[in-house]
C-alpha cells in the first residue's frame, strides 16, 4: 500500500515541478579551428533566459594568448512575451602554428562552472599583418601619457577616451596598471577582488549609464608609450553615457601592490606593500543645442533600414512595417518614433527587437520596431508624414532625422471603419479610455504558482507522515 501512495505521490509531485517557470539555459560555443597564425579563435558562452548580465570567467589556454572580448545581447519582443538572448565572447591568438591539442576546461558563469570538452585547433602560417576581429583601435593603440608618468618603471593610469561629451553621448573609460617590460621589480596583485569593490565605487557615477561587457577578470597586453614597451593590466573598462549636464569627476585612486622588501637582503619572502596612485581629472557635460525636444532626443551616429512585407494593398488589407535604427550610441534608451493618428491607416503598437554589441570601446547594434498597419483609404502614401525619428549627432554637432522614404499604394473602396474583431470596432484599443482602471489587478498566473507550491509542500509532508508510520 505505502508503495502505491508513493509512486502517487511522485507522480503529483513532479507533474506540480512541471509548472514551474524554467531555469536558464547556458551553453558554450566556439569558433572556426582551421586559422591562420594571427587570426583569432573565439569562445563564447550564451546565456538565454536571465534577466541580469552574467559574470563571465574564461580560462587560460595553453599556447594561446587573451585578447579583446565582447558581449551581444539580442532581444525579442512579440506579444507581449520577451525572449533575450546574452553572447559573451573572448578572442585568443595562438602563440605559434601547428597543431594545438586544448584538454577539457571550464568557463565560469555567475560562479557556475560550464565544462567544453578537448578541442583541436591547427594554426597555420598567415600574413603577419592579417587582422583579427579586434577593433583596429585597439590594435594599434599607442597610448600618450604624461613624461611623468612614461617615465616610472610602474604607474597607474585611470583614462577616458573623450575629456568632452555631449549630454547621453559615450565615452571610454579604462583603469590600468603598467609595468615596464625592462623594470628590475617583481610584483604580485593584492586582495585584488577586495581593492577592485573600493576603486569600482569610486570609477562609478551615479550620473551615468554603464555598458561593459562583463567580464571580471584581469587582462594583460604588451602597449608601446614613447618608444618604451610595457606590460598592460587591464582592470576595469566601460562605456559611460552621462545623462545629466552634471561634470563626471574621477577622483585619485590608489592600488596597492606586493613587492619584494629591499631592507630584508636576500630573503625573497619577504614583501612589503606599494601604493600606486593615478590622477584625478573630470570629464565635461556639454547640453546639447536648443530644440523643442532636446531632452528626449537621442544622441549618437544612427542610420535607418526599412522593410515592407508589401508596398500595394487593397483598402482593409493588412501589412507589416520594420523601422530598424542602427548604429553607435546608448541604444537600450532609443524609444520608438512617435507616429501620428491618420485617418488613413490604423498603425498597432510595434513589436520590438534589438542586437546590442558592447566591446571595450564602442556600443553599437541595432534596435528594429515591426508595425502592423491596416489599410483603410485609396491612395499613395508616402511613409515619411508617419515615420521618422530625430537625434543628436555628436561628431556632426547637429540634429538629423531619419525618415522613411517608403510608399504605400493602396486600391479599392475607402473603409469607415477596418475591424480586426468580430464586433466590428475600429481598434483594439477602442474605448480604452473607458475602462476601470481603479479595480484591482489579480496576478493568476502568481497566485497559481503558490499554490502549485503548496501543493508540493503538502505532498511532501504527507509522504513523510506515511513513511514515518
Amino acid at each position: 500500500m505505502k508503495l502505491y501512495v508513493f509512486i502517487y505521490i511522485f507522480l503529483c509531485y513532479f507533474s506540480a515541478l512541471a509548472q514551474q517557470p524554467g531555469g536558464r539555459d547556458i551553453s558554450i560555443e566556439t569558433g572556426k579551428k582551421i586559422l591562420a597564425l594571427h587570426e583569432p579563435f573565439v569562445l563564447s558562452v550564451v546565456v538565454k533566459n536571465n534577466k541580469n548580465r552574467p559574470l563571465v570567467t574564461f580560462p587560460e589556454l595553453e599556447g594561446l594568448e587573451k585578447r579583446s572580448a565582447s558581449a551581444t545581447s539580442i532581444t525579442n519582443t512579440v506579444g507581449g512575451t520577451t525572449v533575450l538572448i546574452q553572447t559573451i565572447s573572448q578572442q585568443y591568438i595562438a602563440k605559434e602554428e601547428g597543431e594545438l591539442v586544448i584538454p577539457s576546461f571550464t568557463v565560469t558563469v555567475d560562479g557556475l562552472k560550464i565544462k567544453a570538452e578537448e578541442l583541436t585547433l591547427l594554426v597555420k602560417k598567415g600574413e603577419k599583418d592579417l587582422n583579427s576581429t579586434e577593433s583596429i583601435q585597439e590594435q594599434s593603440e599607442i597610448i600618450s601619457e604624461t613624461d611623468e608618468a612614461s617615465a616610472q618603471d610602474v604607474f597607474l593610469s585611470l583614462k577616458t577616451s573623450k575629456s568632452t561629451v555631449y549630454i547621453r553621448e559615450g565615452f571610454a573609460v579604462r583603469l590600468s596598471l603598467y609595468v615596464a617590460k625592462n623594470a628590475p621589480i617583481n610584483m604580485e596583485f593584492y586582495q585584488l577582488d577586495r581593492q577592485m569593490q573600493s576603486l569600482l565605487k569610486k570609477i562609478r557615477s551615479a550620473t551615468c549609464w554603464e555598458e561593459n561587457v562583463g567580464i571580471e577578470e584581469v587582462i594583460q597586453r604588451e602597449v608601446t608609450i614613447n618608444g618604451r614597451k610595457y606590460s598592460e593590466y587591464l582592470l576595469y573598462q566601460a562605456m559611460l553615457f552621462p545623462f545629466t549636464l552634471q561634470s563626471v569627476q574621477f577622483p585619485s585612486l590608489s592600488l596597492d601592490m606586493l613587492i619584494p622588501d629591499a631592507q630584508k637582503g636576500n630573503d625573497s619572502n619577504k614583501k612589503r606593500l606599494q601604493t600606486f596612485t593615478s590622477r584625478a581629472f573630470r570629464v565635461l557635460v556639454k547640453p546639447l543645442p536648443p530644440h523643442p525636444q532636446r531632452d528626449q532626443i537621442a544622441v549618437g551616429t544612427y542610420q535607418l533600414r526599412e522593410k515592407l512585407t508589401q508596398k500595394k494593398v487593397s483598402s482593409g488589407e493588412s501589412l507589416r512595417y520594420q523601422f530598424t535604427i542602427s548604429g553607435e550610441g546608448n541604444l537600450a534608451a532609443i524609444t520608438a518614433p512617435e507616429v501620428p493618428t491618420s485617418k488613413s491607416f490604423d498603425f498597432y503598437p510595434p513589436d520590438l527587437s534589438q542586437t546590442i554589441q558592447r566591446n571595450y570601446v564602442t556600443v553599437r547594434g541595432e534596435k528594429t520596431f515591426d508595425y502592423l498597419i491596416v489599410a483603410k483609404e485609396k491612395g499613395q502614401f508616402p511613409l515619411g508624414r508617419f515615420f521618422q525619428w530625430i537625434y543628436f549627432d555628436p561628431a556632426k554637432a547637429r540634429y538629423d532625422t531619419l525618415r522613411s522614404v517608403g510608399v504605400i499604394d493602396v486600391v479599392g473602396e475607402n473603409l469607415k471603419t477596418v475591424s480586426l474583431s468580430s464586433e466590428g470596432s475600429d481598434s483594439i484599443y477602442e474605448n480604452i479610455e473607458q475602462l476601470d482602471t481603479t479595480r484591482p489587478y489579480v496576478d493568476f498566473q502568481s497566485v497559481v504558482r503558490t499554490l502549485t507550491n503548496m501543493v508540493v509542500i503538502g505532498l511532501l509532508g504527507i509522504m513523510i507522515w506515511i513513511f514515518r508510520k
